[in-house]
């Protein structure tokens, strides 16, 4: 849902639109713009990508939220990378950059994390499928698209599959306030970095953080003295690509 969204993946992946629906009232034709709503259209046609037009209250219930602008659209289902996968990827390619999640439940959350992952070239988000909030409108929305083109890679256990991608060759590092830590701008990120995150209220689990490589922290100027784990999960990108781009092993776009 949300005008953002649909307009990423009709830039991104169009294939996997199957229909649109629209807001026929005035008050969300508003809200769209009518100069963007007309492009939107326009490339939806282009594409011959079916467009109906409903109530409010009717895409209200589709996803079950009043925050998607006007403007709803049916998807297929879009792949899963499977972990065997992504440690072959892990194992050939000369840099990658792993997400893993533990204990995100917040699907604002987890929607800003997947934005910021996108944004910053993430090769796979990695979660347990227990221990995450699930994907859905809310998530897609606030990614604006990115929960759609991101590589996302759900597993059984997260413990045993941050242990297979280190004997893959991969360095695992979390985000913690811990007395070993190093400050996030004094680090030098591994070429295959899994970059570790946990939940705002009980942090990553006592035995995955046993198993890290490194632990840093990011260091604070103000007052307040921490992030959410949206707002810590993109500094840690934004510095990891950074450095993968001075070494010249990711391209920015």
């Amino acid at each position: 849902m949300g005008r953002n969204c649909v307009a990423e993946l009709l830039r991104r992946a169009p294939g996997r639109l199957r229909e649109v629906f629209l807001s026929e009232s005035r008050e969300d034709s508003r809200s769209v713009g009518s100069g963007r709503r007309g492009v939107l259209l326009e490339e939806i046609k282009r594409l011959a990508i079916p467009v109906r037009e409903v109530t409010r209250r009717e895409l209200d219930a589709m996803v079950q939220s009043d925050s998607h602008q006007g403007v709803v659209a049916r998807v297929s289902p879009r792949s899963i990378l499977d972990f065997e996968e992504l440690v072959r990827l892990v194992r050939e390619s000369v840099s990658v950059r792993v997400l893993a999640l533990d204990g995100v439940l917040d699907p604002q959350n987890l929607g800003a994390i997947l934005r910021a992952a996108e944004c910053f070239g993430v090769t796979a988000v990695l979660w347990s499928k227990n221990r995450g909030a699930p994907l859905g409108p809310v998530v897609s929305k606030v990614s604006v698209g990115g929960s759609e083109l991101v590589r996302l890679c759900p597993v059984s256990n997260l413990h045993r599959a941050l242990e297979a991608l280190k004997e893959a060759g991969a360095w695992s590092v979390g985000a913690m306030v811990a007395s070993d830590a190093s400050p996030l701008d004094r680090f030098e990120f591994p070429e295959k970095c899994v970059m570790v995150m946990g939940s705002e209220g009980e942090g990553v689990q006592h035995l995955i953080e046993k198993t890290l490589d490194f632990r840093l922290y990011i260091p604070m100027c103000g007052q307040i003295d921490s992030l959410n784990v949206s707002q810590a999960t993109a500094v840690m990108l934004c510095a990891l690509a950074n450095q993968h781009r001075q070494k010249g092993i990711l391209k920015v776009t």
